[in-house]
């Protein structure tokens, strides 16, 4: 397995980049993970855990997870064999629009497998060597000096998720596999954060509802998803007020009780602590069409 390689870094003008299998451990993997790029994450060897939205998943060779932006996830590899995969970043400007052929665009895969709640496509054998080509195919050029190395990156990248698309098209209505490594009481955790997010939720209550003891149900919750409580309900919240920012005309005010935000400057302060902008600013960028 050749070193990892951050090929590509992105930039404004060329929102992309690639990580080209890169060998983690639990102590180099990002704690607290959200950012507005799809991601696409390919296993080549290793295990592990991997927290998608609200769902566990095991890692292992052959495994592709494809995460839609601003969406929390957490990637926890094995510390006796650690994963080793290749990360590849993407602004959803640098895909073609959808064209005549309303059936199918390149990103309703992702819209598929949130609503699915299924981040996980394992591949067969032949599959799993298209793609480790096609990955390849990436380095190569993202790494040349060849007339046009981006756009042949970029059109690489169409055709992994035209053929990650048709390799589910048949089973678009099968339930997601989950993976059994948190506690009972954790999934039911995060179903009821999930469904309760304008409510205080403060840790004595929901150790209560878990009927553990709140520096036990503070300690797993950490160690099973890799993120704190509070980092965690701030990061869920933010997602939800950008959700309802970009998609109504609600007021600010009214989007940060419906987020179970206490007051707007602690609205503001946290919007602009995971966003760089005001929540006003945010929606003015999306009214106009900006990413």
């Amino acid at each position: 397995m050749n070193k990892s390689t951050k090929v590509l870094g992105h930039d404004a003008l060329f929102p992309f980049a690639f990580l080209f299998q890169d060998t983690k451990s639990p102590q180099n993997e990002l704690s607290d993970h959200m950012h507005d790029f799809y991601e696409i994450v390919y296993v080549y060897s290793g295990k592990g855990t991997f927290f998608i939205g609200d769902v566990f998943y095991d890692m292992q060779q052959g495994d592709v997870f494809l995460i839609p932006n601003n969406t929390i996830h957490r990637a926890m590899p094995d510390r006796g064999d650690p994963v080793t995969s290749t990360i590849t970043f993407f602004s959803p400007a640098l895909l073609y629009k959808d064209m005549m052929d309303d059936s199918f665009s390149y990103l309703h895969l992702f819209d598929l497998l949130k609503k699915r709640k299924k981040y996980k496509i394992s591949l067969s054998k032949i599959e799993q060597s298209r793609l480790e080509e096609q990955l390849l195919n990436i380095q190569r050029e993202a790494t040349s000096d060849a007339l046009g190395s981006r756009h042949a990156c970029i059109l690489t990248v169409h055709q992994i998720l035209l053929d990650l698309h048709r390799a589910i098209a048949d089973d678009e209505q099968a339930p997601y596999i989950g993976h059994t490594y948190s506690p009972e009481w954790i999934q039911a955790i995060l179903i009821h954060i999930h469904d309760h997010l304008s409510e205080p939720l403060t840790l004595s209550t929901l150790a209560g509802k878990a009927s553990v003891s709140p520096s036990h149900f503070s300690r797993v919750f950490k160690e099973t998803t890799g993120i704190g409580l509070v980092v965690y309900l701030n990061m869920k919240r933010i997602i939800k007020a950008k959700e309802l920012l970009s998609g109504t005309d609600l007021t600010v005010s009214s989007i940060a009780e419906m987020c179970g935000f206490e007051s707007m400057p602690q609205f503001y302060r946290t919007f602009k602590k995971y966003n760089d902008k005001t929540p006003a600013v945010f929606r003015k960028g999306k009214s106009n069409g900006l990413r």
